[in-house]
């Protein structure tokens, strides 16, 4: 197939771009900067293009001849209003230059985030109940998506991924933006108390496994379908904590705040068991993490 992954000099998009193009497939990485990351272009199957989420012009140039697009990109805007515009317009204008392209499937990356407030054991079909900005746009694209599925008949699976962590898949490629990773094991070495939040945690995903969801929705044949993109078991912060200091062979102690999170919440991963075979653990690919970090300067 030939794929159009935009967002794909991100840390998520790269993950996908390397992992359907070692799959066999024409893959065309996408984004404001192709030549960010020029290790990306010289992976086998992989060719480098112009596609900005706010520039229209761009869309149908990197769109022509695609069998796919995988929508990773992020549109961001400071407000509700101007969120609304960079991110669920422009997604939704995308998906329809995608379908006038002859484009025959579009995958789109949601995230946890649209679901907002967890209840517990939250599954794919519960109620959206997003509690910032970009939960609401990520929400508000997915209701869309099930539209033009449904008007189009081109068929559109979400990915809700969760907290996603890796390394750099390539050299000079993106990681995750979130600095707590990196917070915990500068303090480990310099000896200095970690501050965290007590009961703070997730179902942590290595992003490596995250482009096994995208590889199994390729050829996934329903016309909709969201799925959950995590790993099975909880693990807090505490805990990653704990990996920082046994791998560095130093204790610190650990300092916590209480905001008053309960017990674990987690999400029902039954969706991508049932229909791929998929389950992940993340407690080896957290320590080996902790190691990377922790090696950095």
């Amino acid at each position: 197939m030939k794929i159009v992954i935009t967002g794909a000099t991100g840390f998520i998009g790269s993950y996908v771009a390397v992992r359907l193009a070692r799959a066999g497939h024409e893959v065309v990485a996408t984004g404001r900067n192709p030549r960010k990351v020029p290790a990306l272009g010289a992976v086998p199957g992989i060719t480098l293009a112009r596609l900005e989420l706010g520039d229209p012009k761009s869309w149908a140039p990197a769109l022509a001849g695609a069998d796919v697009l995988v929508h990773v990109a992020l549109g961001w805007g400071e407000g509700g209003l101007l969120m609304l515009q960079a991110d669920t317009a422009a997604s939704v204008g995308l998906f329809e230059a995608a379908h006038a392209a002859g484009v025959r499937r579009i995958i789109y990356t949601s995230s946890t985030a649209a679901v907002g407030e967890q209840r517990g054991d939250d599954r794919e079909d519960c109620s959206l109940r997003p509690t910032d900005y970009y939960g609401a746009t990520k929400a508000s694209t997915e209701m869309f998506a099930r539209a033009f599925a449904r008007t189009t008949k081109v068929p559109v699976h979400v990915i809700r991924p969760g907290y996603i962590f890796g390394e750099p898949v390539v050299e000079g490629a993106s990681v995750y933006s979130d600095k707590r990773f990196r917070n915990i094991c500068h303090a480990i070495r310099d000896g200095q108390p970690v501050r965290l939040i007590q009961n703070d945690g997730t179902q942590f995903l290595h992003a490596s496994n995250l482009a096994k969801v995208y590889e199994a929705l390729l050829t996934h044949e329903v016309g909709f379908s969201t799925h959950f993109a995590l790993a099975k078991d909880w693990c807090s912060w505490a805990d990653i904590a704990r990996m920082a200091m046994a791998e560095h062979g130093r204790e610190v102690p650990i300092e916590f705040e209480d905001r008053g999170y309960g017990p674990a919440l987690l999400y029902d991963l039954s969706a991508i068991e049932r229909d791929f075979g998929l389950v992940f653990p993340s407690r080896e690919q957290l320590r080996a993490h902790v190691r990377w970090v922790l090696a950095q300067p």
